[in-house]
């Protein structure tokens, strides 16, 4: 295999993609696309128990995600599911300076946003499932 799509292929798997095939010049890999949480929540929220499984159902049937790589004129081309790689790698970039913000200024002050987000994302819930059940 040819040094840039070995080296690209090891950044995908780093990012938990799977090579189904390879070869000297090409490369098949596959995924799953994320989770869709907020469209999981809502469904279960209408539909208890039921909703939430068909969810589930429905998005392991339909989250795979492949994608081909091969060399052309010394370059690593990407056909596929471009959008997804290009979305994993922002968000690795996104996590790194996280990582390094919460080194440098602590967890609480960088993390409070998000915890009081969650916190009351939770009241709202347990609010909701009070007042209706």
């Amino acid at each position: 295999m040819e040094a840039g799509l070995s080296q690209r292929v090891d950044e995908l798997v780093g990012n938990g993609w799977e090579p189904v095939t390879t070869t000297e010049t090409t490369a098949s890999l596959v995924g799953r696309r994320p989770f869709a949480w907020w469209v999981f929540l809502i469904v279960l929220f209408l539909f208890p128990v039921f909703g939430g499984l068909l969810y589930l159902i429905f998005w392991f049937s339909t989250s795979k995600a492949t994608v081909f790589l091969h060399v052309e004129n010394d370059q690593v081309v990407v056909a596929g599911d471009e959008w997804l790689i290009k979305l994993q790698e922002a968000q690795r970039e996104a996590y790194v300076e996280r990582q390094r913000m919460i080194k440098e200024q602590g967890f609480l002050k960088v993390m409070w946003p998000q915890l009081v987000t969650s916190l009351a994302l939770i009241a709202l819930w347990i609010y909701l499932l009070k007042t209706y059940f």
